[in-house]
């Protein structure tokens, strides 16, 4: 379709083609995007006049219907608290390049997801894969349902799908008596427990789950037969992986190790010497980042994980994905009390939080050290590891 020509011209290039193909749609070729606003009118006006109506799709297009009795949104507390800071600012991740990382996942999403079924994102938080699969598959009807440990961000993804009836929210509750995080069939309840779901996606938070083996086999005890598990880190040891790709949680031990050479050799930071002379609280500053920023498990730690848990691994594929430095600055940021929480201290271990000043050389120093780490270059390859199961 051209505005050049209008209803006339696109008219013949319509019965051009219908001497080549039997049926076809009409756009134009290269969006309206940079158009003029004001020829925007009358390019409806020739796709109105030269489209055929697709009468049928009202009558069959099944509307999403969640199991009778299964409650969306659930009343619990969580579900009324107000939006929670620490939430928002972890939302705003999903505006990083590094979050590209997840293009591959919802475009296997959406190849595998048809009308009528449902998908669980496992660790979901704030729903940033579900923002980009919604872009993807906008008119689908499939439902989703986010599951994940954290109210703050739970409760931020329900403030932007509430009036989605497609969309879901599951807390996984951390089970006192028990000493453990609530498994996936406990917290679906029974009547999508019975139902099955036809998917999982787990994106960036595999690598957190202390007790894989339970969490994996809940996964399979849900899922229908033939379902499908999506899952992807930055944070797998991947053989395939290039010299040259880092780990994405392994910068935060080496950004340790560069800060503490810092912290001995740089006057502007001589204030803070006497901690790392102190082994018993380095050793417990160490061991708290440790418990934020997991050590890292190799790829067949995974795969063997999974197939004990009943999946077919049908695909492992690694991807370069660049990272910004400011991005992750940005990131490690929110969590610095666990990067180098020795820096004047923390409320996690000491027993009191850092001081303003601390905390503000605490950031510089984070800062400085991965500006030597990454030689001042604005970005960092880092090595993205996706495996696809069936069940």
């Amino acid at each position: 379709m051209h505005a050049t020509d209008g209803i006339e011209g696109s008219a013949r290039r319509l019965a051009v083609a219908r001497r080549f193909v039997g049926d076809f749609g009409i756009a134009t070729e290269c969006g309206w995007g940079r158009r003029a606003p004001a020829t925007v009118p009358a390019l409806l006006r020739t796709h109105r006049e030269l489209s055929r109506g697709v009468v049928d799709v009202p009558a069959t297009r099944r509307v999403f219907r969640w199991p009778a009795g299964f409650e969306r949104v659930p009343d619990e507390d969580w579900t009324r608290q107000p939006l929670d800071t620490f939430g928002l600012q972890y939302d705003t991740v999903e505006q990083h390049g590094w979050y590209r990382n997840l293009d591959p996942t919802v475009e296997d999403l959406a190849r595998h997801l048809d009308e009528g079924q449902i998908l669980v994102d496992y660790s979901g938080g704030t729903g940033i894969l579900l923002d980009r699969l919604l872009l993807r598959i906008f008119d689908r009807q499939v439902g989703m349902l986010i599951a994940d440990s954290s109210p703050k961000f739970l409760r931020v993804g329900l403030d932007k799908f509430r009036d989605d009836e497609r969309v879901a929210v599951r807390l996984l509750r951390w089970l006192k008596e028990d000493r453990r995080l609530e498994l996936l069939h406990e917290a679906l309840g029974p009547e999508l427990s019975t139902r099955g779901v036809d998917a999982i996606a787990s994106t960036n938070a595999i690598h957190l789950y202390l007790e894989l083996p339970q969490t994996l086999a809940s996964w399979a005890r849900v899922l229908r037969p033939g379902g499908r598990a999506f899952v992807q880190s930055g944070n797998i040891r991947n053989p395939s992986a290039r010299p040259s790709e880092w780990i994405l949680d392994e910068t935060v031990w080496t950004i340790h190790e560069v800060a503490t050479g810092l912290v001995r050799n740089d006057p502007k930071y001589a204030a803070y010497r006497g901690a790392l002379d102190d082994e018993a609280r380095m050793r417990a500053h160490l061991a708290y980042r440790d418990r934020v920023f997991l050590p890292v498990r190799p790829l067949d730690y995974y795969v063997r994980e999974l197939e004990a848990a009943g999946f077919a691994i049908e695909s492992v594929t690694a991807r370069t994905i660049d990272a910004s430095v400011d991005d992750w600055f940005e990131f490690l940021s929110a969590y610095h009390e666990a990067v180098l929480g020795w820096v004047g201290g923390s409320a996690k271990v000491d027993g009191t939080p850092a001081g303003a000043q601390a905390v503000r050389d605490r950031l510089a120093l984070i800062r400085h050290a991965m500006e030597l780490l990454f030689g001042g270059r604005p970005a960092f390859r880092c090595c993205w590891t996706y495996i696809n199961g069936v069940r």
